[in-house]
């Protein structure tokens, strides 16, 4: 009954590959994969392996040739319970991982981890510096501007609710900022579940759910032109309905200067709801128009969640969970769109 990473592979305008496993000699559970494409078409891959509260972060590659390495293990702490990695590669092929740990008894999170290669190897595990240390971090999300300085957000708890935090590096991942910086949002809302993009030197684009005292979720963004002081969040959606949820956010970098910026979220309850997308064509300034729901009548309300976005220059991608219109199996869905959104 354990769970595996699969891989399959569409190149142009062809048929998917046959379903292959990750890591064929897996005999725990695997999941919440994450990936990106270097320039040369190699696709790196981080997963979780196991079960808490001992769970551990798992690497691999799979180059074009479709050789897929041994998975190795990127956590550095065995008694540690280790969950939500996500990975980058920047414009030199310097690939970043971060990813949530906590102690196995009990199993609260405390930190969050890095790790990126130096050279050809992973350089030592950073436990990256947080403001109210001992309480929870969670959620990470890493993204390099053009400059190649690294963004790592998470959400932090300062004991009643969360903040989302963020940490730059300036020498490609060596080090990180002190312990007094770097706050994306903060204040009397509960915050969660950040994802970050960037792109020309100092453009990072910041989204974020956030809950009120009232319940009331809504969806948020922010950005820095500098790599440093976020403007106030600008409200892509708030519900009343519980939901807003599962944000994700894409940028194409225009030829001509400028980012193209689309934000999807999960408007619904935690099982599911609807797909909504809101698009920027002027760098996250305004977002005129409204939410773009994706999901109507391609999949059953109340079951859509998890959206993940690709763009290029004149095309959207965008995948999530569903469940079809007429029953069955959860599959995936995928739609394609111009920039026509909203």
């Amino acid at each position: 009954s354990d769970h595996n990473i699969m891989y399959v592979q569409r190149v142009g305008g062809g048929s998917f590959s046959a379903p292959a496993s990750v890591y064929a000699g897996s005999t725990n559970d695997s999941r919440r994969p994450d990936v990106a494409l270097d320039s040369a078409g190699t696709l790196h891959m981080v997963w979780v392996e196991g079960t808490a509260p001992n769970r551990d972060i798992y690497y691999a590659t799979r180059t074009s040739a479709g050789v897929i390495s041994a998975a190795s293990n990127l956590s550095s702490t065995p008694a540690q319970d280790e969950n939500n990695p996500r990975i980058h590669v920047d414009s030199t092929g310097r690939v970043h991982v971060c990813w949530e740990g906590a102690t196995a008894t009990p199993p609260a999170t405390t930190a969050i981890f890095y790790r990126r290669t130096s050279g050809s190897v992973f350089a030592a595990v950073q436990t990256l510096p947080f403001a109210t240390g001992g309480v929870a971090a969670e959620s990470p999300d890493v993204a390099t501007d053009a400059g190649d300085l690294v963004y790592v957000v998470w959400a932090e708890s300062n004991g009643t609710r969360r903040n989302i935090r963020m940490m730059r590096s300036d020498d490609n991942g060596a080090n990180f900022g002190n312990v007094a910086s770097g706050y994306v949002a903060g204040g009397s809302t509960d915050m969660s579940e950040p994802r970050v993009a960037c792109g020309a030197l100092g453009d990072v684009y910041a989204v974020f759910s956030a809950q009120d005292s009232g319940g009331d979720r809504g969806v948020y963004f922010a950005y820095t032109r500098t790599g440093g002081t976020f403007v106030a969040p600008v409200a892509m959606y708030t519900s009343a309905t519980g939901g807003a949820r599962s944000p994700y956010v894409a940028l194409h970098s225009r030829s001509g200067g400028g980012d193209t910026v689309i934000v999807a979220f999960n408007d619904g309850a935690a099982g599911g709801g609807s797909i909504l997308v809101r698009a920027s064509h002027d760098s996250g300034a305004n977002w005129p128009g409204d939410p773009v729901n994706l999901s109507q009548g391609n999949c059953q309300p109340a079951t859509n969640r998890l959206p993940v976005l690709a763009m290029d220059d004149n095309e959207v991608a965008a995948g999530w969970d569903g469940q079809p219109t007429g029953g069955g199996v959860v599959r995936t869905f995928s739609s394609i769109s111009g920039y026509t959104l909203p």
